[in-house]
């Protein structure tokens, strides 16, 4: 008897991939032509729920327009945008990772001072935080609406010569005061220390003639190395480590912009004098540090680096995420520890056979629903020459066989909040879409021989009767039944040569994974999942069909399908089209009624279309494709194959 397949199938076959592209990915085959960016974002994490976003944290701030001491209240920079100065009198605490540009937090805000030439308060004394967590790498240069500032001791020494002085901190945990260049700045002394913040105290004169700041108040920014970090492969105590790094003592840290090494410290958490200040907080023994330290070795492969602010208070678990994302990861957890689920090629463990299956019946979701995935991403980064804005890149990742297999363009603009590099937002963008197509989530029950592999782990399935013969897939969730001794794995598939494409070693994106079929194995997809049954039925055509007349027609693919009342139907064709000239038609068809038409305007063409119906009668219903030539010249329809999903409530 054959066994069971529970599996929702969207798309039936693997496609062969093939794109060309140009751009910021030039000849690895990632970028298509800018006319087709559009917009969106989505990933996932593989257990838990995204909460909050940077935007929601800073709503509560307003920045500084060019009015001298001010003005209204304004809507603060939207989410990762920080090139404005955020002021507000419960603004959240700012967190600098790599190398990155802010406008900072105001902290302290006074005019002060005897009048000069009749002009009251001449000076002006600005207290702006950049950064908690410190001490800091360095203070790279300062600016005024993004024109660097040079300056001599505390005074600035061109345009602003005689106008503008400045004091600074990297956030020493023992920290002094800053000092201000025109003394008596009010309510604040040598006792007013900002011990582990970034901080610079502009000092400002204004005159009356206003020679200086005539146009108002400019644009302060500052480009700090930030934060810095333990690095487990520093520390001679870790195994396999060699060096002075000791997680519990920040002062062995150094500054890095590796996306895995910050992520470990964020979630372990940034300590002064043993209180929390910043981050999750985690115990060490809670975190799988052995995946950051992996994800940290892929970063530095791939020049993978994080530059940006992040904030608190906020949802702890975006701001891991954020900072995962920018290489090419995101949280997982093992066995009660934090850990990574990382895009990288793995080696397989093991081979899991039917022998170690302790149920025959298996869950599988055969890459995502047609509505759900994309073929093309415009992705936007943080452009250091765009003045640090986040810049939608004139760049797309386009996969076309992926736009053939979907019948259209689908689109979406994804934005990295910490990724300051075009090549890397490019690769993440790649990666993401050749995830959609794998096959996944698969569930699998076995016996307690597979207990000791769990999240991350890749493994080999050796299941022919459920349509997996010699597929590799990463485990991401594994649940232990002590009871009956089973253990359930949930593992999506791994192809390994997505890793290639992805990192523009290559032009070609390989195969998407599929099913494979077996005599032994039903006929067609069936699952019950969440309330419904759905069930998909797929057939291909036997034969290429040739066609010399205008006006010839030819059926190239039927497949009668059971349908009951209330069903809902959705069809994929995909049809290859070849000839002599441009001209030719394929069409939809239910109980030989059109449902979708499909012209060919091209002399070689691949098309592809889908459509949904809802059924109001039980019976079995015939769905096929028909080809038209509407030339007088010789036309082959080849590559004819139709897939039926039937969605039937519980």
């Amino acid at each position: 008897m054959a066994k069971v397949l529970k599996a929702v199938a969207m798309v039936a076959g693997a496609v062969l991939l093939v794109t060309t592209g140009v751009g910021a990915m030039a000849g690895a085959g990632l970028l298509g032509a800018s006319t087709t960016a559009a917009a969106a974002l989505g990933i996932s994490a593989a257990t838990l729920t995204t909460i909050t976003s940077i935007a929601t944290l800073v709503a509560v701030g307003a920045s500084v327009g060019a009015s001298i001491f001010g003005g209204g209240a304004q809507t603060p920079p939207a989410s990762g945008t920080v090139n404005k100065l955020i002021v507000d009198k419960e603004a959240p605490s700012p967190y600098l990772m790599g190398r990155t540009y802010f406008g900072g937090i105001l902290r302290h805000d006074q005019g002060y001072g005897a009048s000069i030439d009749k002009v009251p308060n001449p000076y002006r004394g600005m207290v702006i935080e950049y950064g908690v967590g410190g001490p800091y790498e360095s203070l790279e240069g300062l600016y005024s609406d993004f024109n660097a500032l040079t300056f001599s001791g505390d005074a600035e020494t061109t345009y602003y010569s005689g106008f503008m002085y400045r004091d600074y901190k990297l956030g020493l945990t023992s920290e002094t005061a800053l000092t201000p260049h025109f003394s008596g700045l009010p309510d604040w002394t040598t006792s007013h220390k900002l011990s582990g913040k970034a901080a610079i105290l502009w000092n400002l004169l204004f005159d009356k003639a206003g020679k200086v700041f005539a146009s108002g108040m400019p644009l302060l920014g500052a480009v700090w190395k930030g934060a810095k970090v333990y690095d487990p492969r520093l520390d001679s105590t870790y195994p396999g480590g060699s060096g002075t790094h000791r997680i519990t003592d920040e002062t062995t840290w150094e500054y890095s912009d590796n996306p895995g090494l910050h992520a470990l410290a964020y979630a372990y958490g940034r300590y002064k004098n043993g209180v929390l200040v910043f981050g999750i907080g985690l115990p060490i023994t809670g975190i799988k540090v052995s995946h950051f330290v992996t994800l940290a070795n892929v970063c530095d492969t791939n020049v993978w680096k994080v530059g940006g602010v992040i904030f608190e208070p906020a949802t702890g678990w975006t701001n891991l995420k954020d900072i995962l994302i920018a290489g090419c990861a995101e949280p997982l957890f093992v066995g009660g520890q934090l850990g990574v689920k990382i895009n990288a090629p793995h080696v397989s463990l093991d081979t899991l056979v039917p022998a170690d299956l302790a149920d025959d019946d298996a869950e599988i979701v055969v890459g995502k629903s047609w509505r759900d995935r994309q073929n093309t991403i415009a992705f936007k980064y943080r452009e250091e020459s765009s003045h640090w804005d986040y810049v939608t890149s004139p760049d797309i990742v386009s996969v076309p066989a992926y736009v053939t297999a979907d019948g259209e363009v689908k689109r979406r603009e994804v934005q990295y909040n910490l990724v300051q590099q075009a090549s890397q937002a490019a690769q993440l963008a790649a990666y993401e879409l050749v995830n959609q197509r794998e096959i996944g989530p698969i569930t699998l029950v076995c016996k307690p021989r597979m207990r000791t592999y769990g999240p991350g782990d890749m493994l080999t399935l050796s299941l022919p009767d459920h349509g997996l013969s010699g597929v590799d897939a990463v485990i991401t969730n594994r649940v232990f039944d002590p009871a009956n001794m089973t253990v359930t794995l949930t593992l999506d598939t791994e192809t390994t040569a997505k890793h290639a494409f992805a990192l523009g070693q290559t032009a070609t994106a390989p195969p998407a994974p599929a099913l494979t079929d077996t005599d032994g194995r039903d006929t067609h997809n069936q699952a019950v999942r969440r309330g419904i049954n759905v069930v998909t039925y797929t057939e291909s055509q036997a034969a290429p069909a040739t066609l010399t007349t205008s006006g010839e027609t030819a059926e190239l693919v039927t497949i009668d399908v059971p349908v009951e009342a209330g069903d809902t139907v959705e069809i994929q064709g995909i049809v290859s089209v070849s000839g002599g000239v441009a001209g030719g038609q394929w069409t939809i068809k239910i109980d030989g009624t059109a449902v979708q038409v499909g012209g060919v305007n091209a002399i070689s063409h691949s098309v592809s279309a889908f459509v949904s119906t809802s059924e109001v009668a039980a019976s079995t219903r015939t769905f096929s494709i028909e080809a038209l030539n509407t030339t007088s010249d010789s036309r082959t329809f080849a590559d004819a194959r139709i897939s039926v999903t039937v969605t039937t409530p519980a």
